[in-house]
């Protein structure tokens, strides 16, 4: 029974050691300074606005719709 408790302190250990490395990994980059860039692009001003637009089509619609 001693070999299965080892080999399990011993995954424990591994992955502990893991985890602090990946900490130190994780503060270092952020003490860097380096930023992320948001990449996403920024609609043009005269983009038309979203929403609910009374359209021919709806206008048609309703039309039909008023029997």
């Amino acid at each position: 029974m001693s070999r299965e408790t080892g080999k399990q302190e011993n995954s424990r250990r591994s992955f502990l050691r893991g985890l602090a490395v990946m900490g130190g990994v994780t503060a270092v980059a952020a003490s860097t300074g380096a930023e992320v860039v948001e990449t996403t692009p920024k609609p043009a001003a005269s983009a038309k606005p979203k929403g609910y637009r009374v359209t021919p089509h709806v206008a048609k619609y309703y039309d039909k719709a008023r029997i």
